[in-house]
């Protein structure tokens, strides 16, 4: 009789996520670029909602965030960029005030910064050496909220002016008026927090009367239309793009100037970066000639929450026919402290995997010492074992396998003095 040990268990609950390692997905934000694409790496699914479902998102991450973002999102038609939604900072402090439409100039326009989901373009006016101030409103000690005493101006998508004030936060519900530009027609509204419900942001539409949007959860990535900063021979020019952003918690690496094939996640594992535009939009370049190119010396490695570790190349990119990028999504494996991992051993990853007849094994010790290694295979055999040197800090080992072993499912078993773990590997 099979005796059927923790480790052989854990193998078994693991075979089907380690069977699919290797996919090509397509997003598409549409043609003419008029979707937002939310990107789920688990399983590669997208979900598409219109570019004009929402106008404003209000930060969702906690308390102590208070971002809020104008959709900077537009469509194309015909190579011409449509008009978008635009927020402006008058410098007017007093919401009673008639604001002239002649007065809101180019120069006061305000963008998001794109580098985090607690700073968006109404946060753009906040003092850095002050943090209670942001930008939008001020934090009031006495009151435990944020009260706001900025009068932002809103360019509609029809090219109507709206002026809006955000007049508290106090931790679970911002609270903002709407009006015309002369006060009339004034509206109140309240829009409610969701904190760990799976979205960095609540959405808000002006609409007809103003009102909730649903908002997408539970995604990676997500591939939009945003304003960028261009840099050319000349002044910097905000310009909008086609790129991707990440949610609130995602690491993210970019590998230039490589193979992306043979590219090992090692090399970058001081890289990661919680900036949301990592990936951004310049994987690909527009070629007068040839229409868009994709860059062939480009990979990015993508950290999720819970610590899973991917590979993406992109390969394709449709443009305004169709809005659809093609991303070669790899499934590297866990890069984490998970909870099977002895004490001062962490960061374990396995690549690439599938195996055909090496693969490297790599972590973080936190002692030196010695470890022994058996591959198994699920009739618990050992059909390949070994023994290494452990350094403290990063340890990267490159393990080469008989070329008798057949294809299949296996458990690499690590054994330490602090402990063991074990890690799936499947050998092609």
């Amino acid at each position: 009789m099979l005796k059927i040990t923790p480790i052989y268990c854990f193998f078994l609950l693991a075979l089907s996520s380690a069977l699919h390692a290797q996919t090509t997905d397509q997003i598409s934000t549409g043609a003419g670029y008029t979707k937002f694409a939310y990107y789920k790496l688990s399983d590669g699914s997208s979900q598409q909602v219109a570019n004009d479902a929402w106008d404003i998102a209000f930060s969702n991450l906690g308390p102590q965030s208070a971002g809020i973002f104008i959709n900077e999102s537009t469509s194309s038609s015909q190579g011409q960029t449509l008009p978008g939604m635009e927020v402006y900072d008058p410098f007017i402090f007093e919401f009673d005030l008639t604001i002239e439409a002649g007065s809101v100039l180019d120069e006061y326009i305000l963008f998001n910064p794109e580098k985090s989901w607690e700073q968006g373009a109404f946060n753009a006016a906040a003092d850095s050496t002050d943090a209670l101030d942001f930008g939008w409103g001020y934090y009031e000690t006495a009151q435990s909220q944020i009260v706001g005493y900025r009068v932002f101006v809103l360019k509609l998508r029809n090219g109507e002016f709206r002026k809006i004030i955000i007049d508290a936060y106090d931790g679970a519900q911002y609270s903002f008026r709407v009006a015309e530009l002369d006060g009339s027609n004034m509206t109140s509204h309240t829009v409610q927090t969701d904190f760990g419900n799976g979205s960095p942001v609540v959405y808000f539409s002006l609409g007809a009367n103003g009102a909730n949007v649903v908002t997408p959860t539970g995604w990676d990535l997500v591939f939009c239309r945003y304003v960028d900063i261009l840099y050319t021979t000349g002044d910097p020019i905000p310009y909008p793009v086609t790129g991707v952003l990440t949610a609130d918690s995602i690491l993210t690496a970019r590998a230039s100037n490589i193979d992306p094939v043979t590219v090992d996640y090692n090399d970058y594992l001081d890289s990661f970066s919680t900036r949301l535009d990592v990936i951004n939009h310049d994987w690909k370049f527009f070629n007068l000639s040839t229409g868009w190119v994709v860059e062939d010396d480009r990979a990015y490695f993508v950290k999720t929450p819970q610590n899973d570790l991917y590979k993406l190349v992109f390969t394709a990119f449709g443009g305004a026919t169709n809005g659809t990028a093609t991303v070669q999504r790899t499934y590297l494996g866990m890069l984490s402290s998970a909870p099977d991992l002895p004490a001062g051993i962490q960061d374990v990853l396995v690549y690439p995997n599938p195996v055909v007849d090496q693969f490297t094994l790599s972590f973080t010790a936190e002692n030196t010492s010695n470890t022994s290694m058996q591959l198994m295979n699920s009739a618990g055999q050992t059909v390949w074992s070994g023994k290494s040197r452990v350094q403290t800090g990063l340890n990267v080992l490159e393990i080469k396998l008989n070329q008798s072993i057949p294809a299949g499912m296996y458990v690499l078993n690590v054994v330490l003095p602090e402990g063991q773990f074990s890690r799936n590997v499947v050998v092609k």
